[in-house]
Formats: structure tokens, C-alpha cells, sequence
């Protein structure tokens, strides 16, 4: 294969989330709400009752200092869930330093090991160096693109994270085989270091607090239907939370979905909210 692995990916992937942001619109006719999930560190949604072989969404980066008092690192990423692979692509930031880390990580869904860390990641630049091995880092306050698809012909999974100018990307893959299916897509922001364990440490702030605004969501199934989250699957709310007996500790959770599901935020919650409970939208 030859030419700009960022351009030859986006010819086969963009125009699905493109062509899905359209033909979903507002109140996607079949759209079915699901139970809510509780997390020990992600908030956001899920989608399930189909096969996913891609899920895709722009998030903006906010500058991560504004919340040194909560957390001390969190990331955002989109997820592909199997019976054997959790595959996760995302960008990751500490609230001591400036800027955004993008990553490529594959988990054994069964014994939440991590089997592969940026797989093949290269970090490219259009204007400049062309691609290098040395992974860079998005600023913040400009949105980014990520992406994970599964090719069922070839048995490949790709990542990406790119900035919506084109300019910087990281693309990875990694080969799980044919005959995987992924029964389960996430979009979300994370505080913990795998999708399972929780964060070495949270404060709830004072009150609501945004810490991600996503859009251009969207899905591709097995059969090659498009969609935002709000479609003929079912999508459920992701609520990070803390449990001990009857109590729920309810530490982020997400609003509503938006611009026909492409659109929703992520809130850290104040304390003494005994969730689930709905944050505020603004």
C-alpha cells in the first residue's frame, strides 16, 4: 500500500461518518434507549444491539489545568468492544502539563491486560517532517477527530486522532483476525488507566463541571448502515461512579444526546449527588 496513510483511511471512514450525520437526523426513526451503565472511570454513552466496525467522534480539547483540582489525568478515546478485544483510540492529558497525547491501546477483554500500545503508531505532519516514530502531542483549544474500525476481510484494526485541519495525525493498526465481532461501541472521557479500574484519585468539584463537548459521532455496523448513536440500535448513558451498598456516588455523567445523537457533554459532578442524576447542558 503506498501514498499518505492518514488520506488513504479517511477516503474509506470519513465519508461514512458524513454520510451518517445526514441520513440519521433529528429523531432517528427506531432510535431505542437502553439502561444506563455505571463505570468505575469512564463517562459518556455506549451503543449496543448490532455488530460495530467503526465508531468516530470530534471532541474539543479544553485546556486540562482547569481541572488539577479534580483529577490529576484523564483522556478521551472511542472504544470497540469483543468477546476477545477491547481496542481504544484516544488522547490523553495530565492537569500538570499543557497539551493532549494521542494513543492506540489493545486489551484482552477477558483478563483486562493490555495485549498492544500504539501498534505501528507513527506521528505525521502534512507541512513539515511527513510521518516519524516519535508520537507528539494536539494543544488545546482546537477539536480533534478520533477513530477505531475493524476490517473483518483483512482482520485489521486502525486508529487515528487527527486535528480538523488535516495537518497532524497519529494512524496505528494492529491485526486481531478475521471473524472478531464487536458487539459493543463507546465514546467517552476517561480517568482511569484501563477501561475497567478506577482513577488513583477524584475530588468532586463545587458544582457541574464541563470537561468535554463531543459531536460528528457517529457508527458504521457490519452491514455498512451509518448512524449517530440514536438509531434502530440501543444507546445507553455512561455514569462514573463510585458504589458502596445502596449509595451511588455519582462522580461524571453525560447529557443528553443532541443534533439527532451526533452530540452530547461529559460533566464531573459536585458532591452528595446519589446518582444516576442529569447534569445541566451549557
Amino acid at each position: 500500500m503506498s501514498g499518505n496513510p492518514r488520506r488513504l483511511l479517511a477516503a474509506a471512514s470519513v465519508p461514512t461518518a458524513v454520510a451518517a450525520l445526514v441520513l440519521a437526523g433529528p429523531g432517528a426513526a427506531g432510535a431505542s434507549t437502553g439502561p444506563r451503565y455505571a463505570s468505575a472511570e469512564q463517562v459518556g454513552y455506549a451503543a449496543t444491539g448490532a455488530q460495530f466496525k467503526e465508531v468516530l467522534g470530534v471532541v474539543y480539547l479544553r485546556n486540562p489545568a482547569q481541572y488539577a483540582g479534580a483529577v490529576g489525568q484523564y483522556s478521551h478515546s472511542v472504544q470497540l468492544w469483543s468477546s476477545g478485544y477491547v481496542v481504544v483510540a484516544g488522547v490523553s492529558a495530565s492537569t500538570s502539563r499543557s497539551g493532549y497525547t494521542p494513543y492506540a491501546k489493545v486489551f484482552d477483554s477477558s483478563t483486562h491486560q493490555l495485549v498492544a500500545s500504539d501498534p505501528g503508531a507513527k506521528w505525521c505532519d502534512d507541512h513539515t517532517f511527513g510521518c516519524v516514530r516519535k508520537i507528539g502531542s494536539f494543544t488545546a483549544s482546537e477539536g480533534l477527530l478520533m477513530d477505531v474500525s475493524y476490517d473483518p476481510t483483512r482482520g485489521f484494526v486502525y486508529f487515528r486522532a487527527a486535528d480538523l485541519d488535516d495537518e497532524l495525525y497519529m494512524p496505528a493498526s494492529y491485526q486481531v483476525g478475521t471473524g472478531e465481532s464487536f458487539t459493543q461501541a463507546r465514546i467517552g472521557t476517561e480517568f482511569g488507566p484501563d477501561p475497567w479500574t478506577a482513577p488513583s484519585s477524584y475530588t468532586h468539584p463545587a458544582q457541574w463541571t464541563k470537561i468535554a463537548a463531543y459531536s460528528r459521532v457517529g457508527v458504521q455496523t457490519y452491514n455498512g448502515k451509518t448512524s449517530t448513536l440514536s438509531s434502530w440500535f440501543v444507546h445507553h448513558k455512561i455514569f462514573m461512579s463510585s458504589i458502596t451498598g445502596s449509595l451511588i456516588d455519582e462522580q461524571a455523567a453525560p447529557t443528553d444526546l443532541t443534533d439527532g445523537g451526533a452530540s452530547f457533554q461529559d460533566r464531573l459532578a459536585p458532591a452528595g449527588v446519589n446518582g444516576p442524576a442529569q447534569p445541566p447542558r451549557g
